[in-house]
């Protein structure tokens, strides 16, 4: 598949950006089994908590047991207006100390005051362009994150730092947190909080990640980085600057385990994270899923004023190869996006029997008059 919008075939990487390690001598055992299911990870401690800023030493560890890995360097912002959000920082010669005063000066449990959400964004955008993080909204379970509070976020954002949010849950090896219904779950739900980005014409990636706490493994225990949630990311090449601008682009992917690959999901050429602007309008799905699959299903909407909605549909289907082929209105203006679950209810070890979903970020549609 050539992505018309990036110029050659995009190569998917794997990450985990919203993880925690609050224990020095636990950094190996936080990344193990890491080098073998990811391509790039952040470490994002909590930014009010006093280990946070001893997080320049574990990341250098991180660095050295994973040589060519990019790693980069996060946090887990207590954000005004909200909950939680992951800031992530390139990385360079002032990655700690761009976040470290960040968290001083702006997260909601750890700064004088009372942080707001202008200020907070003004202050990384004041940063010089190669050093500015990316933010993405953590966990938007109901009553987190809302609709007002994103598009505060969105209205305040100056320099693209905000590039989406978690399509659904950390924590998938917690009995609670498997049985929210994925369909159901505000970051990802058919109309959710992504949908109302996508359907404002503005590109916006869909996530996944751990939250693995290695520290709280004692007592219980949780899926680790790479095992089970992941977000994929599509670029021309392995670094950290491509990984970024994929990021804020909405070329991604959110996956639950390792059983589907994806081939293709473009319409006319155009992928995932570009916008078409017409042509003539044959979406392609091409997958391999080594399970069988309940269903695959087009979410969008072709009009501006039509809400989000499942729009079309093909399964249940056997593993192997699926191609399909969806044909879009010729006058389409909306989005497109790919949600593609498992038959099986059946998790590795140690988590619980669930479901398991795959989730393309969004193709824009802007056929012009």
């Amino acid at each position: 598949m050539i992505d018309n919008a990036l110029g050659t075939a995009p190569t998917w990487l794997r990450g985990d950006m919203h993880n925690h390690c609050e224990d020095h001598d636990l950094v190996l055992a936080h990344l193990e089994g890491a080098g073998e299911h990811l391509d790039f990870i952040a470490l994002t401690n909590h930014a009010q908590k006093p280990i946070f800023f001893e997080q320049h030493h574990m990341v250098e560890r991180i660095r050295a047991a994973l040589p060519g890995l990019p790693v980069f360097f996060g946090l887990e912002w207590n954000a005004p207006a909200g909950t939680h959000a992951g800031v992530i920082f390139p990385p360079g010669a002032r990655e700690a100390e761009n976040a470290y005063a960040f968290a001083r000066d702006h997260d909601r449990l750890g700064a004088p005051g009372a942080p707001d959400v202008e200020t907070a964004l003004a202050h990384l955008a004041d940063l010089p362009a190669a050093e500015r993080p990316i933010i993405f909204f953590n966990h938007p379970a109901p009553g987190q994150w809302n609709p007002e509070s994103i598009d505060r976020y969105l209205a305040a954002d100056p320099n693209e730092l905000i590039v989406g949010l978690e399509a659904l849950h950390g924590h998938q090896a917690h009995a609670k947190i498997a049985a929210l219904d994925p369909c159901t779950y505000p970051g990802a739900a058919v109309g959710g909080l992504a949908d109302r980005v996508y359907a404002s014409g503005q590109p916006f990636s869909l996530l996944l990640h751990s939250d693995f706490h290695v520290h709280k493994q004692a007592r219980q225990p949780d899926y680790p980085l790479g095992a089970f949630n992941h977000t994929l990311v599509g670029v021309a090449e392995p670094t950290p600057a491509a990984i970024f601008a994929a990021l804020r682009q909405g070329r991604t992917c959110a996956a639950q385990g390792h059983w589907l690959e994806l081939e293709d999901f473009s319409v006319d050429g155009r992928s995932v994270g570009a916008t078409w602007r017409g042509g003539s309008g044959t979406l392609r799905v091409a997958f391999a899923a080594t399970e069988a699959i309940a269903a695959a299903e087009l979410i969008g909407s072709y009009t501006a004023i039509d809400p989000p909605a499942v729009l079309a549909r093909l399964g249940p289907r056997p593993d192997g190869a699926t191609e399909w082929t969806v044909e879009i209105p010729a006058a389409a203006r909306g989005f497109v996006r790919l949600r593609i679950i498992a038959q099986s209810p059946d998790r590795p070890a140690p988590g619980p029997p669930g479901p398991r979903h795959f989730l393309t970020s969004a193709i824009l549609l802007d056929a012009g008059d």
